[in-house]
């Protein structure tokens, strides 16, 4: 008896496949990952269409004409829009006169537009920083050649006090009166 391999393997395929093709699982496993895609792309596509129609219609009302009106509803302006009084805003706000300590002024002292009085506070904190590196990095230089003088003296006032050659004055390269025997050991 021989077996054809070929019948089989083709026997457990269409029977897999009858399996598979059955299985109302698996029509479900189709849809649902169908229907996720699906959503996705619609959220994707409709949160862009979205923040669309909203940035053109943000930009459209900074440019829409309206008149300031009073309490009772008359108008109380010629037309502007609300990049014009955004602009009159910021330019008052700089324009500001204030005192020494930025607040602002009524009075006729001494007074600056706050655009004037933070630049002035700007550069003078930088230049307060910049002096106190400066006078930081000086006073460690003048430490390390004080350190390194003092260190000196005291080598040279130790070597003439005491004549004897020690164990470190072996490393110095210094010879005469400061290294006579006898040798420390």
């Amino acid at each position: 008896m021989e077996i054809n391999q070929a019948l089989i393997e083709n026997a457990i395929i269409e029977q897999a496949v009858d399996q598979i093709a059955d299985s109302n699982n698996l029509r479900e496993q189709v849809r649902a990952a169908v229907d996720a895609r699906i959503n996705k792309l619609f959220n994707e596509q409709a949160d862009a269409q979205i923040n669309e129609a909203v940035a053109v219609a943000i930009r459209a009302g900074f440019d829409h004409e309206y008149h300031r009106v009073s309490s009772f509803g008359e108008k109380t302006s010629g037309p502007t829009t609300i990049r014009k009084e955004l602009e009159k805003v910021i330019a008052d706000y700089w324009n500001t006169q204030v005192d020494k300590n930025g607040k602002p002024s009524t009075g006729y002292g001494d007074r600056t537009t706050r655009a004037e009085w933070l630049m002035s506070r700007m550069v003078a904190d930088d230049f307060n920083a910049q002096m106190k590196q400066h006078v930081v990095n000086v006073a460690g230089g003048l430490k390390d050649e004080l350190r390194r003088s003092l260190h000196g003296t005291v080598n040279d006032l130790l070597s003439t006090v005491f004549k004897v050659k020690s164990e470190d004055d072996k490393t110095l390269a210094r010879t005469g009166d400061a290294c006579i025997q006898p040798e420390a050991k």
